[in-house]
């Protein structure tokens, strides 16, 4: 790689780390202090706990020694006027101790013997009973309502046993303030200790390892920017870098420059992945041409991404050149097409919409047969995409929306007679998409056009299964998702609709990808599996004649300009020979798609009069017989006055 490369990534690392440090030490000390201050918190919750129940214990010991002078009168035998004097003074002096409010003696049923206060409104006698039971003290909150101030006190229920097994229990209520003032002053003690505890660890713990993890992060950061097989900038910085950039001063021009190698796919197919690697290697060192300011991203696969500050369109289109020239001679025979769009002063562009347009000047560029650099502001403007579009395309594929079908009859222009239908999806009335080409094509852009393939297949059977079905059914499968089809999955959802794979004919579109291996596994598992193909829209290009080679379809349909041009086109009239002359052995059908008058009627069978075999086999689509429906056409209505020049209308 050259020295700028290098510079620039090392300035690019410097940057995200001088971003991303005090970030991450604030985080880190959060995170630090956050786990000491839940533990800490835990801890000082229970210890505050277990140190109240041990104050309250040690208050409760300290009454039981001071009523030793009580149970020496309780064993006393005396006369009872000098017993209640005696027991008096004893409760006397015990409710002297600090902050002791009433002292109160009962015997074992629960009777008031004396008090050195109010008497209890209460029956004590089941908790007398416990504590007589358990021989241990016991003690809880109260709070006694009415009273000026704080009301709360502890109520201690002492038990008490003369030498001759007389029991007794004596309550002592004490003011709460006195336990709670020595806890709070603990408790004060452990949370200043506690902050000291914060203060001190947040710091060591980053010079003692955070600054070692730390810079580990820095370098899985870089390691998730940066594609590991190219050195390139990866897809996770992409968004952000030209997000910042979109944002930033109006004065600035940003250009989104999208590359994708022609044909990657048929090189790694045909030489190997590891010749793959060294091609996409070789175009990441071609970027070496592009100035300082520009950056190079790989978004995965064979996609690149060249984001280009303060240029005009042909600035770019020149350094893309250079790119190109760079890599002929990193990777001789290897191509790749270009498309570029600009958000200038002025142009307030949203990243997604940036994308879109650069995305459809690369689509231009391989339309345009590759190897191409289109920019998006030397197209017609009808390829602009809103993202207001590209959302209504999304909101497709969700199960609430509100997809119909339509049904068009295929005819057998021998017999007069309807074979099938073919399903054809209908898009919601309120959408923006404008019918099921754009929706597909937009999704196709999106990469979500097998996903509304199988999104549409579904809306088809369940309509299907909702009816008494009669006839071939004709489903539209899109090329992107032949890959990916789920051969059993099909089977299992045509069941459910009432049907089975004899009834079913999967229309594939004739395209440029259709000979690839993928594809054409997919079709052969799905006739083996009972389902005949059609090959749709052949004579549109000569991929069809191609996959031929390759597949077994059942039904070849006629592109609509080749219907339209019978008799005064002879490739055309070759298309249709070439057609007919495959079916012959197949057994099928040749469909012709498109015909909306009798004189294009007359063109096809014209071309079925005579001893030809391929009379046998020439069925017709279009609106002059049969435009699409929301239901099937009957299955026994026939086409009469099959006669050329006359009217050919479905009659019952």
């Amino acid at each position: 790689m050259s020295g700028r490369r290098s510079l620039r990534s090392k300035r690019g690392s410097s940057d995200r780390r001088a971003a991303a440090g005090w970030p991450f030490l604030v985080r880190w000390v959060a995170a630090v202090s956050l786990s000491m201050a839940v533990a800490g918190v835990i801890e000082y919750t229970v210890a505050a706990e277990q140190l109240e129940e041990r104050s309250l214990a040690e208050v409760a010991k300290g009454y039981e020694a001071d009523l030793d002078g009580l149970t020496d009168v309780l064993s006393v035998d005396l006369v009872p006027a000098v017993r209640r004097e005696a027991i008096g003074d004893e409760l006397d002096r015990v409710a002297q101790t600090y902050g002791t409010k009433n002292v109160i003696l009962f015997t074992a049923d629960g009777r008031l013997i004396d008090a050195t206060g109010n008497n209890p409104d209460e029956d004590k006698t089941a908790d007398i009973r416990a504590v007589l039971s358990s021989g241990s003290p016991s003690w809880e909150e109260e709070k006694d309502e009415g009273e000026a101030g704080d009301g709360s006190r502890y109520e201690f229920l002492l038990p008490v046993r003369t030498p001759d097994g007389q029991d007794f229990v004596v309550e002592v209520d004490q003011q709460a303030t006195i336990t709670e003032g020595l806890t709070a002053d603990l408790r004060l003690r452990k949370t200043v200790s506690l902050l000291i505890g914060l203060l001190i660890a947040a710091p060591l713990s980053y010079l003692l390892g955070g600054r070692s993890l730390h810079r580990r992060q820095n370098r899985a950061e870089h390691a998730a920017d940066t594609d590991a097989l190219t050195g390139l900038a990866g897809r996770r910085p992409f968004r952000p870098t030209l997000q910042a950039l979109l944002a930033g001063s109006a004065a600035d021009t940003t250009l989104l420059a999208l590359i994708d190698i022609d044909d990657f796919k048929g090189v790694n197919d045909r030489l190997g992945h590891s010749f793959g690697d060294r091609v996409l290697c070789a175009l990441a060192g071609s970027f070496d041409a592009l100035g300082a300011s520009d950056t190079a991203f790989r978004l995965g696969g064979d996609e690149f991404a060249v984001v280009l500050t303060k240029s005009s369109d042909a600035q770019a289109v020149a350094a893309i050149e250079r790119v190109r020239t760079a890599l002929t001679q990193n990777a001789p025979g290897i191509t790749f097409s270009c498309g570029i769009a600009a958000a200038t002063t002025g142009d307030a562009v949203a990243l997604q919409e940036l994308w879109e347009r650069a995305d459809a000047a690369l689509y231009e560029a391989k339309h345009r047969g590759r190897r191409q650099t289109v920019a998006f502001s030397t197209m017609a403007n009808s390829v602009t995409v809103s993202a207001d579009k590209l959302d209504a395309v999304t909101a497709l594929l969700g199960d609430d929306a509100k997809l119909s079908v339509a049904f068009q009859p295929i005819w057998d222009l021998r017999e007069g007679q309807i074979l099938g239908h073919e399903a054809l999806l209908r898009l919601p009335v309120d959408t923006l998409v404008e019918g099921p080409q754009e929706a597909f094509e937009l999704a196709q852009r999106l990469g979500l056009a097998a996903d509304l393939d199988g999104r549409a297949r579904r809306a088809v059977l369940k309509a299907v299964g909702e009816r008494d079905w009669h006839g071939l059914l004709f489903l539209n499968v899109h090329p992107d998702a032949l890959p990916g089809l789920d051969v059993d999955a099909l089977v299992t959802d045509i069941t459910i609709a009432g049907l089975v794979p004899t009834q079913v004919i999967l229309e594939v579109t004739e395209h440029d990808d259709l000979d690839r291996p993928e594809p054409i596994r997919a079709l052969k598992r799905a006739q083996d599996r009972g389902f005949r193909l059609a090959l749709d829209d052949m004579g549109a290009s000569n991929a069809g004649l191609r996959a031929l080679t390759h597949v077994r379809f059942d039904v070849v349909k006629l592109d609509r300009q080749v219907t339209a041009r019978l008799g005064i086109d002879p490739a055309s009239d070759a298309t249709i020979a070439a057609a007919t002359t495959f079916v012959q052995h197949t057994g099928g059908w040749v469909i012709a798609e498109g015909i909306e008058d009798a004189d294009m009627l007359d063109a096809v069978r014209g071309d079925t009069h005579g001893p030809s075999p391929s009379r046998q086999m020439i069925a017709g689509q279009g609106y002059f017989l049969g435009r699409p429906a929301p239901a099937p056409t009957a299955i026994e209505t026939r086409l009469d006055h099959l006669t050329p020049s006359e009217p050919h209308l479905p009659t019952r």
